[in-house]
């Protein structure tokens, strides 16, 4: 069943003989997506925002700043890249910006973009989303886009909820490092989620669209930990994009690894749109 002169709903039929132009189909799609998505993108913002503001709140009742972090077995601070959680800026890299948020928002855009095709195809609704003239791209690369940017604004409001929080408490902790922080968490989040879109593309089931990119997140989070750990694997964590991540929040954003990062989520993103070009869509 041919699908690619299909259009999704909410983007509108052009009137008889006027053309509407790829552009204006696109921002159209993007902000219908947009709509479907502010539910999750509160529920995020205040889960991870609310643990990250509590993370700064109890940054004080720590009464021995100077010991706490050579109360942290070597292995373990080597493993997890811990330098000084002393400082509020080491605490959160160590207690947010390390292991829970990266990982547990990572989920997020795979949640959201494996559900754009293989999804669709398993609710019944994909001739509903191709029931109007529509090119297959621009349902994948409207769906990438609009789920970068309520990541966007997920990350934003995980840093105003953190900053105004150390603000509340006495916490000195500069707004440029919050900022640095949580904007490094996109990219990281992105490859993942457009490797999903990617699976959604090419297989029919939603579960391959989860899975494979759950399983390379925590994969590949476990390469640098044991590489740090081991000099026979130190070599290999370049492979693991949390290498490139590093520590903003302390060493600020490395220019190189985002670009990086962003360029390969792109990459999925364009190999997305060839694999959905060719493939036979299930109704």
């Amino acid at each position: 069943m041919s699908t690619a002169n299909r259009e999704a709903p909410g983007t509108g039929a052009a009137p008889l003989g006027r053309q509407v132009p790829a552009a204006a189909k696109l921002v159209h799609f993007i902000g219908h997506q947009l709509q479907l998505q502010v539910r999750a993108v509160i529920g995020w913002s205040l889960a991870l925002g609310l643990y990250t503001a509590a993370m700064v709140a109890i940054f004080p009742s720590f009464s021995d700043l100077e010991n706490l972090t050579a109360a942290i077995p070597e292995g373990m601070r080597e493993g997890l890249g811990i330098t000084d959680i002393g400082t509020i800026e080491g605490f959160l890299s160590a207690e947010a910006f390390s292991i829970v948020t990266p990982l547990a928002l990572a989920f997020f855009p795979m949640l959201s973009l494996s559900a754009v095709i293989a999804g669709a195809e398993e609710r019944g609704t994909i001739d509903v989303l191709f029931s109007n003239p529509l090119p297959r791209w621009l349902v994948v690369v409207g769906s990438f886009l609009a789920v970068a940017i309520s990541l966007l604004a997920v990350v934003v409001i995980i840093g105003l909820l953190m900053w105004s929080t150390a603000l509340l408490v006495g916490v000195d902790l500069d707004f440029s490092d919050a900022a640095a922080a949580v904007l490094n968490l996109w990219p990281l989040c992105m490859f993942f989620g457009s490797l999903a879109l990617l699976c959604s593309a090419i297989f029919h089931r939603r579960l391959f669209g989860i899975a494979i990119p759950g399983v390379l997140l925590l994969g590949m989070y476990l390469l640098d930990v044991i590489g740090n750990l081991s000099e026979d694997l130190e070599d290999a964590r370049v492979l693991s994009v949390f290498h490139h991540y590093g520590s903003a929040i302390e060493e600020g954003i490395d220019g190189s690894g985002f670009a990086g990062i962003t360029c390969f989520a792109v990459l999925f993103v364009i190999l997305a749109v060839a694999a959905f070009h060719r493939r036979d869509i299930y109704t």
